[in-house]
């Protein structure tokens, strides 16, 4: 059985792995320091080092109002943790916590990064849902299959822009299957083209049969560029030693570096 004890430790002494710190309540710090009901947990491991494991809202209200105190807190003893199994127990404390979104964000990339996007494992060791972690890293309306697509092929940020974007909205039956196309698949930068060629006052026909094959041309910038160079027309000029003329007119002279 595990010993728990209960310490008073200087508070910037304690580690934690977010960046967060907003709160999502108002009280003063004068709550958490009770002597009597301490809020915050901690993991001592090895190495002394003082691990942040729950009352994660008590410690962000007293790290940004107060944090040179001494405050009480319950230590458990742990010999051998890992950062990923350290970072998997602060996800759950998350998720059991009231805490913000953007924290319980925070934490859920940190793990996608650090378990190569393996929800299974997350899930298994935190006690939440596949269910639950997708309804903090996709978009509401972004169709199950493509939630389950954008994790297995490592598009989840480009998914999202998608369905965030409300110019695409009449666009997404089109632009979601592009992303996973084999050949000629949507990127950022073709996504990029696509607003402009929108913002342009060009228009786009989802329900054509030949709209996937449409938008691979529209967004194919190599194509665009060939296009226009094959309608550009250039006055008659020579370039010699750094120096640009118009022909019949040697006083038209501009220096240009080669």
């Amino acid at each position: 059985m595990d010993l728990i004890k209960l310490e008073w430790v200087p508070l910037h002494k304690i580690k934690a792995r977010h960046t967060t710190t907003k709160s999502l309540t108002r009280y003063s710090y004068h709550r958490y320091t009770n002597n009597h009901v301490p809020y915050i947990h901690i993991i001592r491991d090895k190495k002394g080092q003082l691990l942040l494991h729950k009352g994660i809202e008590a410690y962000n209200i007293l790290k940004s109002q107060s944090p040179q105190i001494t405050v009480p807190v319950y230590i458990l003893e742990k010999q051998h943790i890992t950062q990923l199994d350290w970072t998997l127990r602060l996800f759950q404390s998350c998720m059991q916590e009231k805490v913000n979104y953007k924290l319980k964000y925070e934490y859920i990339m940190l793990l996608l990064k650090e378990t190569n996007n393996n929800i299974k494992r997350i899930c298994e060791n935190t006690g939440c849902s596949k269910n639950e972690i997708y309804q903090l890293i996709f978009d509401p309306t972004i169709p199950e299959k493509y939630k389950e697509l954008a994790m297995k092929y490592n598009r989840r940020c480009i998914v999202n822009e998608i369905a965030k974007n409300p110019k695409l909205l009449n666009y997404r039956s089109v632009l979601y299957p592009a992303v996973f196309q084999k050949k000629n698949r949507l990127t950022y930068e073709k996504l990029k083209l696509f607003l402009t060629f929108l913002d342009a006052g060009y228009d786009f026909n989802v329900n054509s049969i030949l709209a996937l094959q449409n938008l691979n041309q529209v967004v194919d910038r190599d194509q665009a560029l060939r296009y226009y160079w094959d309608h550009l027309t250039f006055p008659h000029t020579q370039i010699m030693e750094g120096v640009f003329y118009y022909k019949g007119d040697k006083n038209s002279k501009i220096n240009v570096r080669l």
